[in-house]
C-alpha cells in the first residue's frame, strides 16, 4: 500500500503553522489513530480524509498530488 509522502506533508503543515499530527488531527477532524495509520501507510486514505487534510492545510491540487499521489514516498 502506498504511503503518504511525509516530507511533503510536513512541509504543508509547517506552512500553515500546524506543527504536530495532534494539531493536524484537530484541524482536519480526523482522529489521531486514523491519521497515524494513514501517515504510516497502514491505511489507504479515503477521499474524505484527503479532502479534510487538504482543507485543513489549505492545499492546492498540486499539493494534494505531491502528498497523496506522488511516486516519491518517504518514510520520515
Amino acid at each position: 500500500m502506498r504511503k503518504v509522502n511525509t516530507k511533503e506533508l510536513k512541509k504543508a503543515m509547517i506552512d500553515v503553522d500546524c506543527t504536530t499530527y495532534a494539531a493536524l488531527s484537530a484541524a482536519s477532524g480526523i482522529d489521531q489513530t486514523s491519521l497515524s495509520c494513514l501517515v504510516r501507510g497502514e491505511r489507504k486514505p479515503s477521499w474524505d480524509s484527503i479532502a479534510a487534510i487538504s482543507e485543513a492545510l489549505h492545499l492546492t491540487y498540486d499539493g494534494i498530488g505531491r502528498i497523496f499521489f506522488s511516486s516519491e514516498v518517504t518514510d520520515t
